[in-house]
């Protein structure tokens, strides 16, 4: 099978994610070229140099909490690329030099494999975490609406052969016909799949992203971290941190050091990204989550809230961060009784055998 595969590059998580899928891809035996941008063409340049891959251009979206905000989108300079039409074509070139035509092409999240998709005409397979707010009447969250998704994933890709979603949690609400949606487990990172959660008591992960839109500073936190110097806390930053308290260690972010920190923690402090919360439910380590200020991060936090698996709020303070603390072994019971939130992680499996199946099936 001849596939294009097409992976967002606006952080790690879609790299993450679509790993499994394209060694999976490999070791079935299929013949796959990539379309990549910023984060995802430097993770996969890297780790799969053998793999041909394609550097394209994409918009860059700015959101408001119910919808987009087009004069900022209109104003960012990155929109105005002059390399991106040429991109673009290139990577056509490249599909067609290099297949013809190909099978199939699948995108996380990527406009661009999926305007090549109607170019050539063949089946576009969507593969993100996002299409659940597309294919089911997700509930507003405060000032919080799935529209901006909506209309992304709309203008993104207006018709596709299959849209599957992954989700760390059983999607329950009133699906919308016109744009039916396949949910499947979550997808694992490589690095994380069969590690053995060795928690140790006191020990907690916090991850702050440079570009999280949370409403604290790093060194607010961290004040906040001081105040509990029974606690050992491993703060991961893309920042420099001025005073640092006995008990809190700042580090750089690092993907291997995160995981090996979460591995052995008894809670995690950080921003609520769909892959983090799948890992920390992997490794079962309680969460306080600080979701951005957008409405796919409101979700996760109320989904992890709700369940008991942990908990959220806007502002991180010495009496909801004690209370968390003291109630660890809750969480941990309320995952082992949920049935909302997935205790399978082969959502990679699944989606591989449910794309060769459609493959099978249109060529039958």
């Amino acid at each position: 099978m001849k596939v294009v595969l097409g992976v967002c590059g606006f952080g790690y998580g879609h790299s993450t994610r679509q790993r499994p899928i394209l060694e999976g891809l490999l070791a079935r035996g299929h013949d796959v070229v990539l379309v990549t941008n910023d984060q995802s063409f430097e993770v996969f340049s890297e780790q799969f140099p053998e793999v041909t891959n394609m550097r394209v251009r994409v918009p860059v979206i700015h959101a408001t909490p119910d919808g987009i905000d087009f004069d900022a989108t209109a104003d960012d300079e990155r929109n105005s690329s002059p390399e991106a039409n040429a991109a673009f074509w290139r990577a056509c070139g490249m599909v067609q030099a290099r297949f013809g035509r190909p099978d199939v092409v699948i995108s996380d999240y990527d406009q661009v494999s999926g305007q090549i998709a109607y170019l050539f005409d063949v089946p576009l397979v969507t593969l993100d975490q996002q299409s659940k707010f597309l294919g089911f009447q997700c509930p507003p969250i405060g000032d919080y609406t799935p529209y901006e998704h909506r209309m992304r994933l709309g203008y993104f890709f207006p018709k596709a052969r299959v849209r599957i979603a992954t989700s760390f949690f059983t999607v329950g609400y009133e699906p919308v016909p016109e744009y039916p949606v396949t949910v499947i487990p979550p997808i694992l990172g490589h690095d994380v799949r069969g590690l053995v959660a060795e928690p140790e008591e006191r020990h907690v992960t916090v991850y702050v992203s440079a570009a999280s839109h949370v409403e604290q500073s790093v060194e607010e936190l961290v004040e906040v971290f001081a105040g509990f110097p029974e606690h050992r806390f491993d703060v991961f930053v893309d920042t420099t941190v001025a005073e640092v308290p006995p008990n809190v260690t700042v580090r750089h972010t690092d993907r291997a050091a995160f995981v090996d920190s979460l591995r052995r923690s008894s809670a995690v402090v950080s921003t609520a990204g769909h892959n983090l919360v799948t890992e920390a439910l992997y490794l079962r380590v309680p969460m306080f989550l600080l979701p951005f200020a957008h409405y796919e991060q409101q979700l996760n936090a109320r989904i992890v809230t709700e369940e008991g698996v942990g908990t959220s709020a806007a502002l991180l303070t010495p009496e909801n961060l004690g209370h968390f603390l003291a109630n660890l072994d809750g969480y941990r019971e309320c995952q082992e009784r949920s049935s909302r939130v997935y205790g399978r992680f082969d959502g990679d499996t699944v989606f591989l055998d449910l794309l060769e199946s459609l493959l099978d099936g249109d060529r039958g």
